[in-house]
This record gives structure tokens, C-alpha cells and sequence, in this order.
């Protein structure tokens, strides 16, 4: 076995750099900070231990965060991965204007996430938007941010944003099926839906595996759409882990627990990330 060359090494001297710059110095920095009593209001910081963790596991709220961002997460990425499946072998053919309805379809995904939720926090707002209002023509009051309706209208918005994001990855996976699969069913005389529980699911399970993956990591850690929208109000109802963070750190001003909530997080997610990406990678192999 050929050793690398001392080149190689003098190579990836600057990307070490960066990586301990960016992901390891933080890293260990939060974990300094973690156990001190860091606040915003003042400069002294002292050692307290593990004051902080414990502080954070006798939090009801810091479980309630975690709850919430789970089931919103889940909820989004399931809504998100079924519109995006159907759009994906909706136009998986060929048909006038099918480059344009994709480009429009793409729009969405070129919106900074704070302002797509900006635009709806206008257009639903209770007293001047314009979805309340025609709905009020109708005779139907609709408060979409009251506690009943406020969840599935933060799915809503942001599956609007993110289903073209599962679309894309699962239409790439759908132009790698041979058309000689579906030529085959055809002439077997299966019907469209056969056709799809039979060649093009099976073949697409890897493909979705990964969309599920991504979109799942991006929906737990939701911040800045919840921030626009309801600032995890009413009360909180629509907290996210990452808001409570956020309002932990910069609202109440205690730096120290805020770092510990963090690293609590980490240990939480570990595991369950490091079970999904074997599965995600194995449905991979499985595939080719």
C-alpha cells in the first residue's frame, strides 16, 4: 500500500483549518460556556458546573420545544414528501409548457425562508390580510393563527415552500427508471396505479429515503418562518426547540443554559440521526 505524499498533507493543512475555525473551536467554546453562568447583563462569568444541564432537564418548556419540533417536523415532511411524489410522476411526462410550470413550481425555493413567512403573515393576518378577508365575504371567520388552526397553517406555509425541494429529488430519481420496466407492466396489462405500487415505489425508496432525511433535519430545527409568524405564540403553543434557544440566549439573557440546551440537544439527536443516515445509506446500496 502506496503511503500519500507529504504534499498531500501540506494540501488539507488549510481545510483543517477551517474546519477547526468553523465546527470545532465553537464546539468546545459552547461546551466552556455551558458550564459557567454566562449572561448578557453582565461580564462576570462564573464556574457553576453543571448547573445549566440541570437547570435545562427541569425545564418544562425545553421538553415541550422538543415535542413540538418533532411533530412539526413530522408532520411537514410527511405532507411535504406526498405533494412532492404526486407533482414529481405528474409530470414525469411530456406535455405543452412542461418547462415552464416547472420553473414557476422552482419559485418558492428561491425565497428566503423569513420573508415567504413574512408575505403570508400579511396575506392571513386576521384583520387586513387578504385570505381572511374573502373568506369573511363568504361568511366564515378565519383567524388562521388562532390556537386551533395555527399548526397545520404553519405546515401549510411551509410545505408551500419546501415540497418543489422533495419534487426536484424525486423527479431526478424518476428519469434513472428504465422505460423498459413500464413498457414491460404495460403489456402485462397493469393498470396505472399497479404500475406505480409495483415498479416505480420500490425503485423510488432510496430516492425518497434521502428527501425524508434532509427535509426532516431542516424541519426539526425550524427557527425563522415560526419567528415571523407567531414567534412561538400563542403562549407556547409553536415554540421549536430553536426558538426556545434563541429566546433563552438573547431574551433572557442567560448565555450559560442556553449552551447547555444546545449540547443536551446534540446528545438527544445523535442517535436517532445516526439511525436514520444508516438506513438512508442502506436503502442507497439497496437500490443500485
Amino acid at each position: 500500500m502506496k503511503k500519500a505524499p507529504r504534499d498531500a498533507y501540506w494540501m488539507l493543512a488549510p481545510l483543517a483549518a477551517v474546519v477547526l475555525a468553523l465546527v470545532a473551536f465553537p464546539t468546545l467554546y459552547a461546551y466552556s460556556v455551558s458550564l459557567l453562568d454566562a449572561r448578557l447583563s453582565s461580564d462576570a462569568a462564573p464556574f457553576i458546573g453543571l448547573h445549566n444541564y440541570a437547570s435545562a432537564l427541569t425545564n418544562p418548556s425545553f421538553y415541550g420545544s422538543i415535542a413540538y419540533s418533532a411533530k412539526f417536523a413530522l408532520l411537514a415532511t410527511v405532507a411535504e414528501l406526498i405533494a412532492g411524489i404526486a407533482l414529481a410522476v405528474l409530470f414525469n411526462r411530456t406535455f405543452r409548457g412542461k418547462g415552464i410550470a416547472t420553473s414557476l413550481m422552482l419559485l418558492p425555493l428561491m425565497v428566503a425562508p423569513s420573508l415567504f413567512a413574512l408575505i403570508f403573515r400579511l396575506m392571513l393576518n386576521e384583520f387586513v390580510g387578504l385570505i381572511p378577508f374573502y373568506f369573511s365575504r363568504l361568511g366564515i371567520p378565519l383567524n388562521p393563527f388562532d390556537p386551533t388552526w395555527v399548526n397545520a397553517t404553519l405546515v401549510i406555509i411551509d410545505a408551500l415552500q419546501w415540497v418543489p425541494f422533495v419534487f426536484i429529488i424525486v423527479y431526478a430519481g424518476l428519469t434513472t427508471i428504465p422505460e423498459e420496466l413500464y413498457e414491460a407492466a404495460r403489456v402485462d396489462g397493469a393498470t396505472a396505479w399497479q404500475t406505480f405500487a409495483t415498479i416505480t415505489l420500490p425503485l423510488l425508496v432510496p430516492t425518497i429515503a434521502t428527501a425524508a432525511f434532509l427535509r426532516g433535519i431542516d424541519a426539526f430545527k425550524i427557527y425563522d418562518m415560526i419567528y415571523v409568524l407567531t414567534n412561538g405564540g400563542p403562549g407556547e403553543l409553536t415554540t421549536s426547540v430553536s426558538l426556545f434557544i434563541y429566546k433563552k440566549a438573547f431574551l433572557e439573557g442567560n448565555i450559560g443554559e442556553a449552551s447547555a440546551a444546545s449540547i443536551l440537544l446534540t446528545f438527544v439527536l445523535a442517535p436517532v440521526l445516526g439511525l436514520a443516515m444508516k438506513y438512508v445509506v442502506k436503502s442507497g446500496r439497496e437500490g443500485v
